[in-house]
């Protein structure tokens, strides 16, 4: 892209331009999603790990601590970027967060509803609650960013 292709553009039309001409690699995937990529692949694999340390009678407590930091982590850097951009560049997300929240609380009403009935056998891994948690408030604070910008 040259810069005398932007001749006509306003200067706000330049730099939304630019920026998202810049966001892109190489291969010509955005910095967010190969985010993305990456925070979907820790979902499912802290997903599996949480269901296999619950149904093994919680013998994976140090691996389901440590997938629970990093996945929160990396749902914290991806969701500060995106929001980030709603309020710099009029970002308008085609991913829908609600969907993760179904498969997160899905997970949660199986455990709840297996501890009991396994009479001792399967505990709710505190790491789980914990990473549930977490994902629940970025959640509803991404909703409320979302609403106030939509609001003006």
């Amino acid at each position: 892209m040259s810069v005398s292709t932007l001749a006509g553009c306003s200067k706000k039309i330049k730099y939304v331009i630019m920026c998202r001409y810049m966001a892109k690699n190489n291969n010509g995937w955005s910095n967010r999603q190969i985010l993305k990529v990456i925070l979907n692949f820790w979902t499912f694999l802290a997903m599996i790990l949480f269901a296999i340390d619950f149904f093994s009678g919680n013998r994976f407590d140090s691996e389901s601590s440590a997938i629970g930091i990093i996945y929160l982590s990396i749902l914290g850097v991806y969701v500060t970027e995106k929001e980030y951009t709603r309020w710099k560049n009029h970002f308008v997300s085609r991913f829908f967060g609600e969907f993760f929240i179904l498969l997160w609380t899905v997970l949660l009403a199986i455990f709840v509803v297996a501890a009991p009935l396994s009479e001792g056998g399967y505990r709710i891994p505190t790491e789980f609650v914990v990473t549930y948690t977490g994902v629940i408030a970025i959640f509803i604070i991404s909703q409320r960013s979302k609403f106030l910008k939509i609001r003006g």
